[in-house]
């Protein structure tokens, strides 16, 4: 990100933009009871976990984007499905000190069965680790609506759009 901006990885002959709403494919991968996460340590947010994804560049598709966000942070070739959420975050930009608007749409996906987590080529900033979580360390997950879905098993019996956070 460059003077507000954000570059376009997919396109280079693209201008940058800075888009007014960000939006954020994220992979739900569940192997039992076990939720793959990144695992994060940040000066001002402390440790805690979030799901693998990231911004959507343009001209990628949000299926695109899951998969190249999930072989850079996680090194996995995941197998994405259907849609199961959609949240509205308004995010804290510690070096800003502005909110930005974000939408996470939770895809239900799959890693190979012999995978084992590793941090991928090009991890997020603050990315430490990639690990299985239960439920015991739901808590640590952010944005907030990670922990009612993990708890709930992430089933597509409830709403589809979950509603506005704060991170």
């Amino acid at each position: 990100m460059e003077g507000g901006t954000i570059s376009n990885r997919s396109n280079p002959n693209h201008p940058a933009f800075r888009p007014v709403i960000r939006s954020t494919p994220r992979a739900f991968i569940l192997s039992g009871q076990s939720l793959l996460v990144q695992e994060k340590q940040h000066p001002e947010k402390g440790h805690y976990f979030t799901l693998p994804g990231g911004k959507q560049d343009p001209g990628e598709t949000l299926l695109e984007t899951l998969k190249r966000e999930c072989l850079e942070e996680i090194g996995a070739e995941i197998t994405a499905g259907r849609l199961l959420h959609v949240a509205e975050i308004y995010r804290k930009k510690a070096d800003h000190g502005e909110r930005q608007h974000q939408l996470d749409f939770v895809f239900e996906c799959k890693v190979p069965d012999d995978y084992e987590p590793v941090l991928g080529s090009h991890p997020d900033p603050h990315q430490i680790a990639t690990r299985w979580i239960t439920a015991e360390n739901a808590q640590q997950i952010r944005p907030a609506y990670v922990t009612k879905l993990f708890s709930l098993g992430c089933r597509r019996d409830h709403e589809v759009y979950l509603g506005p956070f704060d991170d």
